[in-house]
């Protein structure tokens, strides 16, 4: 963007002023008598000041813009899935009675293993271009200029007579004094400002959760069993014929 302003700029500059010094030197004329005759005049004389000017110069501004420079890179995540179980631990314990039991005991375990996966995460890093334009702008300068003016001079003529006479002789000196005065005016500036607008994003970032369910199993074994069997025998009979007998 280009701010328009207006800028006031003084510079210190050095005027002369000017003006005649005026000193008298006497001529004696012999032998003649010399009557002065006198006459004012004006005399041109000029100072030597300043003003200011305005010239027209193309300006090249370069100005720093920061933005985010952003792009997608794969990322490997883990989900870490872990079974908490129980195992049962069995062995004979034979008690005073002399007869045969089992006896388990209860031992928790764990068991965790992890399933990687790609997901694609938006990566942002800071940059810095370099913007630049060129336009015009006023300058101010001083400009040297003759600022005249009439100084009143003495302009005089001698008449020779018969008698000497002393004659006044009137010379004069430019002088000139230095005279420090500060000039200033006011120019339009043009100035380049980088304007940004803040954009909101949601950033995404993965972070791990722990889900637990609950899963409910039997366990099972194999024990020693006493079974009863009632096993039937036919009985044996003995048969007589008595219609057979031997003598």
């Amino acid at each position: 963007v280009i701010d328009e302003f207006e800028e006031r700029e003084c510079f210190d500059v050095t005027e002369l002023v000017c003006q005649l010094a005026e000193t008298i030197d006497y001529e004696m004329v012999e032998e003649t008598f010399t009557v002065q005759r006198c006459t004012r005049v004006n005399d041109r004389v000029c100072d030597t000041v300043y003003d200011l000017d305005k010239t027209t110069k193309d300006d090249f501004q370069c100005v720093e813009v920061e933005y985010q420079d952003c792009y997608e890179e794969d990322k490997i995540v883990k989900d870490r899935t872990c079974i908490y179980s129980v195992d049962f631990e069995c062995g004979k314990a034979k008690k005073k009675d002399g007869k045969g039991s089992v006896a388990c005991e209860k031992v928790p375990t764990k068991k965790c293993y992890d399933t990687p996966r790609k997901v694609r995460e938006e990566v942002c890093k800071p940059k810095v271009n370099k913007y630049c334009e060129k336009f015009t702008n006023e300058f101010p300068i001083p400009v040297e200029k003759q600022n005249c003016h009439s100084e009143p001079m003495k302009k005089c003529e001698l008449e020779t007579r018969s008698r000497p006479k002393k004659a006044k002789k009137y010379n004069y000196v430019k002088e000139c004094k230095p005279v420090k005065r500060q000039v200033c005016d006011d120019c339009e500036k043009k100035k380049l400002r980088p304007i940004c607008d803040k954009i909101q994003k949601n950033v995404c970032s993965y972070r791990p959760e722990e889900v637990c369910e609950d899963e409910h199993k039997k366990y099972c074994f194999q024990s020693e069993m006493l079974l009863k069997e009632k096993v039937c025998v036919p009985n044996k009979e003995e048969i007589v014929d008595e219609t057979f007998r031997y003598v």
